[in-house]
């Protein structure tokens, strides 16, 4: 059993379909895609480590079973840039969600600001996996500007669809904005959808949002997997 079915298995045999934001980002990892550096903290003392190895500023994640709309709970805090922060944070979670079940808190290194996009995966009862992408961020609703493929994807299809989407202008550097690695991003298209595909027998849908792309290269920041 591969590493990313063993993860899956476990995960529905605990009865869960909600993939915790850390796993998902164990996942993603294992399929070669570039997440930001971080670590699931079981202490306050491992946060604060973790902080200094990846260097400030940190972003700080509640993970729980409970919560999966973390910022709906205000259990994600950005833009940490001290111990005495990481501290206050970490204290301030346990204190009030203290009931709950807790894996721990993720700790993550903070992606510069940059173009939010999306890609996401979901289920047709006709076609099997399909996947989408389009701009992100708070903004994946209003725009509503969105491009579907097939899984799997191969990359010509994954270069297409990332001209197709109406403000395609936005990825070459509009006003000031930073230039998108377009074959990079094309690269990510292929990787989830072949991730869809291969285990399309466990992942009903994926929500990778936002991604920024920034001068810096394409970091998912945020990922959520809900299993069959």
């Amino acid at each position: 059993m591969n590493e990313i079915k063993e993860i899956l298995s476990t995960i529905q045999s605990e009865q869960r379909k909600a993939v915790l934001e850390y796993e998902a980002k164990l996942i993603l990892k294992k399929m070669g895609i570039n997440v930001p550096p971080s670590i699931l903290a079981k202490t306050k003392e491992e946060a604060i480590e973790a902080a200094r190895d990846f260097g400030f500023p940190v972003v700080m994640k509640l993970m729980s079973k409970e919560v999966i709309h973390k910022t709906d709970f205000g259990a994600v805090v950005i833009n940490l840039h001290s111990e005495d922060e990481i501290k206050a944070t970490y204290d301030d979670f346990i204190r009030r969600f203290v009931d709950m079940d807790v894996a721990g808190v993720l700790v993550e290194k903070m992606v510069s600001k940059g173009l939010e996009l999306i890609i996401g995966t979901n289920t047709d009862s006709t076609f099997g996996p399909v996947i989408l992408f389009g701009v992100g961020g708070v903004m994946v609703e209003a725009l509503k500007d969105v491009v579907f493929r097939l899984c799997p994807t191969s990359q010509p299809q994954a270069l297409q669809a990332i001209e197709e989407i109406k403000a395609k202008v936005l990825l070459d550097g509009f006003r000031g904005m930073p230039k998108v690695d377009k074959e990079q991003l094309s690269n990510l298209i292929v990787k989830l959808s072949e991730l869809a595909w291969e285990y399309r027998d466990f992942i009903a849908e994926m929500d990778i949002n936002p991604i920024i792309a920034n001068e810096d290269g394409i970091f998912p920041v945020d990922a959520r997997i809900i299993l069959r």
